[in-house]
């Protein structure tokens, strides 16, 4: 199932949906947006075949069995679940450099899967369309004009005992160009 929902990511139809959502919503961070697009977009071409992705799952939390956590995304049959987080960050957050995804996905045992959303564009472009909106984010700030991030997080992830991807960027042109970068861990 989790192929299925790599081949929607890599669809043209995820990246129009990705544009007129970055459109609406480039304020904003867009985890839960794109976890619902996802969500939308598998289910309309697997829920008749008894397959179903589901948000918020929740599965007992193996640390305190006593309570439930939350899983960003489930896919599920009537043999299988896929359980998947998401995070989304931008090049320069901070969390990359101190190895919070990696340390998110070693103590996440409860999730099959990890997709690490990482948005970057130009700063100027960014800041010139927020600034004539009479808004101001964060986010520009966390741009990166160099591939240092990336070679940093290949790294993280290759020393895990893992399954890692990177898939082709997807770069969308609304409001502004924006690229989204997407690194999947699969736990072995």
């Amino acid at each position: 199932m989790f192929e299925q929902l790599l081949s929607i990511i890599k669809s043209n139809e995820f990246k129009e949906k990705l544009n007129e959502l970055n459109d609406n919503f480039f304020n904003l961070k867009q985890e839960i947006h794109i976890r619902n697009l996802l969500v939308e977009l598998f289910n309309q071409k697997h829920k008749e075949q008894g397959e179903r992705a589901i948000a918020e799952y929740r599965v007992p939390n193996k640390k305190a069995p006593n309570k439930n956590i939350r899983i960003d995304l489930a896919l599920v049959n009537n043999n299988e679940k896929a359980l998947i987080e998401l995070k989304y960050l931008f090049p320069n957050d901070p969390q990359i450099e101190k190895e919070s995804l990696k340390n998110y996905f070693i103590e996440r045992t409860e999730c099959n899967y990890l997709i690490a959303i990482i948005c970057n564009g130009n700063r100027h472009i960014r800041d010139a369309y927020e600034h004539n909106w009479g808004i101001e984010t964060i986010f520009s700030g966390r741009y990166s004009e160099d591939s240092q991030w990336k070679e940093v997080l290949e790294k993280q992830f290759n020393s895990l005992e893992s399954e890692n991807k990177y898939l082709k960027p997807i770069t969308i042109e609304k409001p502004f160009e924006t690229t989204y970068h997407f690194f999947i861990l699969e736990r072995k």
